[in-house]
């Protein structure tokens, strides 16, 4: 019951951070995509391209990237071989193996977020570019993965609640 009770809380918290990294990321999407056609008019149609739109594009996506990860992850869509997990699923140790593929990504993102911070802090150089520093495009690893980290937490709670609450379907 404490289980069930801790997830409903982490997605009453984690599905509007989700919902907002997807707004935020198809915004992104649509001012990446004019920056491109931008480009594309300048250097084909008036024959002078712009050197700033590839570098911008390229720091706009690692921004819809992070900001996707804990829709992502909630939602199961992130890349995985899951042909051992699909000839257990319905069972109880299902429940297990993923408890702890979710234990063992959680430890990854620690492990990033701990790099991400050490890159982070050595940001203090010029975009090639543009007018900015790179600690605007170094902190967005660290501080979403630490986003992240909540959806990692609600799927661990998720599948110890499955495991320890297993009934078995016929």
């Amino acid at each position: 019951m404490i289980l069930q009770s801790i997830e409903n809380v982490l997605v009453r918290v984690n599905e509007p951070i989700a919902s907002v990294g997807k707004r935020i990321s198809g915004l992104l999407l649509m001012v990446m995509t004019s920056i491109v056609l931008l480009q594309i008019f300048y250097r084909y149609l008036l024959g002078s391209p712009l050197n700033w739109t590839d570098e911008l594009s390229s720091y706009l996506m690692i921004y819809m990237t992070y900001l996707c990860l804990p829709l992502i992850y909630l939602a199961n869509q992130n890349i995985a071989m899951t042909f051992w997990v699909e000839k257990i699923e319905g069972k109880r140790i299902s429940h297990l193996l993923m408890f702890f593929v979710h234990i063992f990504a959680l430890l990854t993102i620690v492990v990033w977020i701990y790099f991400g911070w050490s890159f982070f802090l050595k940001g203090n150089v010029m975009a090639n570019s543009l007018p900015f520093k790179m600690y605007y495009v170094y902190i967005i690893p660290p501080v979403l993965f630490c986003v992240t980290l909540l959806s990692v937490v609600q799927k661990i709670i998720s599948e110890l609640n499955k495991f320890v609450n297993y009934k078995k379907f016929n």
